[in-house]
């Protein structure tokens, strides 16, 4: 991966959008790269992963408009992959769009002080509908501000309403971030997965969630290795060994 850096220390992953030269805009590379990182991290010992920004201004001006991603939804943790260990967001600067939407659907969030939510969807004239979620993590009157008004707000406006954990002095977002990481991943690792998971079960589903369960389950099957076997099976007129994978 050369737009996001992996890093284990402790079984804590520290997941770090790396493309700053864009600030982090969410093309197809980074999204897919966001989805490895996902993937990696759900098949590794590590119990808690850390999502952080190379760069202090910009957590991520979200969906780079030369590039627009055609699966966004795949770099989103809980979405694009399925996971049942905690997701700690660290953010600073600005966190725009679908970078957000990445943050809504982590589990916790540090924010430095400088951090700067704003979802301006409304004022460009498109959305990926993946925000709706929003409602299920804010109070509904101020979510529906923030969506429809589309104006920025703080991280202090953030910890008020419930949606940051913690707001921390500008560059301690990420220290802070891997200590409460830290914290979980000292916890019994059995409890704390189901702990998420049934969390996760109470918490009201937004329609991008209900569809992405759906994808994720057809797109394994999409792409086995029983389905190409299933067609150069029918293609021979023979019958098919099927392998389960």
């Amino acid at each position: 991966m050369t737009l996001v850096r992996y890093e284990s220390a402790d079984h804590v992953a520290t997941i770090t959008m790396a493309r700053s030269e864009k600030h982090n805009a969410l093309n197809n590379a980074l999204c897919s790269e966001l989805r490895d990182a996902w993937l990696r991290f759900r098949d590794s010992d590590d119990r808690v992963a850390v999502l952080a920004s190379s760069e202090e201004k910009y957590f991520s001006v979200g969906a780079d408009v030369a590039d627009l991603p055609v699966n966004m939804w795949h770099a989103v943790p809980g979405l694009g992959v399925e996971l049942d260990k905690p997701v700690v967001a660290a953010t600073s600067g600005w966190v725009v769009g679908g970078a957000f939407v990445l943050v809504q659907m982590a589990d916790l969030c540090v924010a430095s002080e400088t951090t700067r939510f704003i979802y301006p969807e409304g004022k460009i004239g498109t959305t990926a509908g993946g925000v709706s979620s929003v409602m299920a993590r804010m109070p509904h009157k101020i979510a529906m501000e923030f969506l429809l008004v589309g104006e920025e707000m703080s991280a202090e406006r953030a910890y008020q309403i419930g949606f940051v954990n913690k707001v921390v002095a500008k560059g301690q977002h990420i220290a802070m971030a891997q200590e409460m990481a830290a914290k979980i991943a000292g916890n019994a690792p059995l409890v704390v997965r189901a702990l998420k998971k049934l969390a996760r079960e109470a918490m009201p589903k937004g329609p991008l969630e209900t569809v992405a369960d759906v994808r994720r389950l057809l797109d394994e099957v999409r792409d086995s290795d029983d389905l190409k076997e299933g067609v150069k099976a029918f293609s021979e007129k023979r019958k098919p060994r099927f392998t389960g994978r």
